[in-house]
């Protein structure tokens, strides 16, 4: 074989590849992939079970649904929980009310939804409010648009950091996961009713106006990252002198301000602030930018992380091409990208002076992998504006709705490179992904034996006996264990499982 014959069928070969790997083939083959990722995140939590606030924060609203079996008066007593947090304890009151109702209230067996809930709304989130901005506002392809979501959702559950506290641990998953859910879709309806007309338009600032009371009442990293962003609508609109156009934004705004005051105004922020060491808040700001510097890209950005990038880059070259949106301030994007992954940060410097709690770490690292894709989308789309002004062929590139030969070849290998560097990484740390460290506890018996410990104890917490000890939990799958009452009955870990079932006492007599 010569080598122009070797050449020739290179070529022949790669159209071939190129007519085979569609943007519709390759999205569903992803959504597969990420759907079938997800499976041993969702059966790992068959033995998922409460601990540590689950139970002192849930025992007022437990006691009642055992009293009564009434689902209103048990919700009544979750706004209760909620009102006297507020006055004594801390502002966010819609995290206060999440958290007071734990699934376990129900019932333990419940608190199997718990990561369904969190992944499921985390995921359901994100793909709203990208697609969209991709489809809506970009009229992008939503079969290339689908294909970067369901990588970026990959890299962002899979390389989750604080896995326990983001999934499985119901009170720090329902104060920062879910309430970010809840900012997505708050982020997503108002870009949609900027393009929905009539009842639908009035149905998106209906239902924005209520996530927004909650989104601004919820944690404070996610509610100071609206404050800044409904900022920047609300320049861009004072500005371009719009507000007559859309003045159904002012009440899905007002009311969010509304939340987003209660919530740091709150008395009881004072009461937590008098035992708390967190830093002043010109420091918090500054210090805010080094951690999103040293975490983002010292600790967070892995191979996988610089894979995903080196993938998105066609894609988004693909998507961008029928866009006739112009791309022009890259630096200003990036910029404020950078500022609001820092801001997440600044609320927990301030109010306990670091960033250790895994659960803060979560949040700040969805937040991370979203602003990052957003950013390399908007840079790789100033790149292509720059080359179709030179090469002028922006009509004919526009209306291919394959990929180019470059793009089908770059996406092929970065994903079978993908696939290869996971398989070498798991079989050493098979704790590297999400999906295969619930697969190693799943097939070693330490989620069975953990749940199975944790389901005899609920069975002598339910007997009737009032003094109540137990045997050390026989595993700590790293999924699933976040706490554990203690050996001192007096701990406060004890004293809130006391209250959930109504004993008087429980410890752990270690053998």
């Amino acid at each position: 074989m010569t080598f122009s014959n070797l050449i020739e069928k290179t070529d022949r070969f790669g159209e071939n590849l190129k007519k085979w790997i569609t943007p519709k083939r390759l999205s569903i083959f992803l959504t597969i992939v990420y759907a079938a990722s997800l499976i041993p995140l969702l059966w790992i939590g068959y033995y998922n079970y409460p601990s540590a606030d689950d139970y002192s924060i849930g025992s007022n609203c437990r006691q009642t649904w055992v009293a009564t079996h009434s689902v209103f008066d048990t919700v009544w007593a979750g706004i209760v929980r909620a009102a006297e947090d507020w006055l004594n304890w801390m502002g966010y009151f819609t995290s206060n009310f999440l958290m007071a109702i734990p699934p376990s209230t129900f019932g333990e067996r419940a608190y199997v939804l718990t990561c369904w809930i969190m992944i499921i709304m985390l995921s359901l989130s994100t793909l709203y409010l990208l697609r969209t901005i991709f489809v809506r506002v970009f009229k992008a392809d939503k079969y290339v648009s689908n294909c970067v979501i369901m990588l970026m959702l990959f890299v962002m559950v899979q390389r989750m950091v604080g896995r326990v506290e983001a999934f499985y641990w119901y009170s720090g998953a329902a104060n920062y996961i879910l309430v970010h859910s809840f900012c997505m879709f708050y982020y997503g309806l108002l870009i949609s009713a900027v393009y929905d007309k009539g009842k639908k338009r009035i149905f998106d600032l209906t239902v924005a106006s209520v996530l927004g009371f909650l989104v601004g009442g919820g944690n404070q990293m996610t509610a100071l990252n609206g404050a800044v962003m409904l900022l920047v609508v609300i320049g861009f609109l004072t500005v371009q002198k719009k507000w007559r156009e859309y003045k159904g934004y002012i009440v899905p705004i007002v009311l969010f301000y509304l939340g987003f005051i209660s919530n740091v105004a709150a008395p009881g922020n004072w009461v937590r602030a008098e035992d708390a060491s967190g830093m002043n808040p010109v420091k918090a700001v500054f210090v805010s930018f080094y951690y999103c510097l040293d975490y983002c890209l010292g600790e967070w950005s892995g191979w996988p992380v610089l894979l995903l990038l080196i993938i998105l880059i066609p894609l988004f070259w693909k998507m961008v091409s029928r866009s006739e949106f112009q791309f022009r301030y890259p630096l200003i994007v990036v910029l404020f990208g950078y500022c609001v992954v820092s801001a997440m940060m600044t609320p927990p410097l301030f109010a306990v002076g670091n960033m250790g709690a895994a659960r803060l770490q979560a949040l700040t690292y969805t937040m991370y992998i979203l602003v990052l894709t957003l950013c390399v989308g908007y840079v790789t789309g100033w790149v292509r504006r720059k080359v179709e002004a030179v090469s002028e062929r922006k009509e004919q590139t526009g209306k291919d709705t394959h990929f180019s030969s470059n793009e089908t070849w770059c996406i092929l290998g970065c994903l079978l490179f993908f696939a290869f560097a996971s398989v070498i990484t798991i079989i050493p740390e098979p704790h590297y992904f999400t999906f295969s460290s619930a697969l190693t506890d799943l097939t070693n018996g330490n989620a069975k034996a953990y749940g199975d410990a944790l389901e005899e104890r609920m069975q002598i917490y339910r007997s009737g006996e009032k003094d109540v000890v137990v045997e050390p939990l026989p595993a700590q799958p790293q999924l699933l264990y976040f706490s554990d009452i203690k050996e001192d009955p007096e701990d406060w870990e004890n004293r809130g499982l006391c209250r959930f079932y109504g004993i008087d006492s429980v410890r752990v007599e270690k053998k």
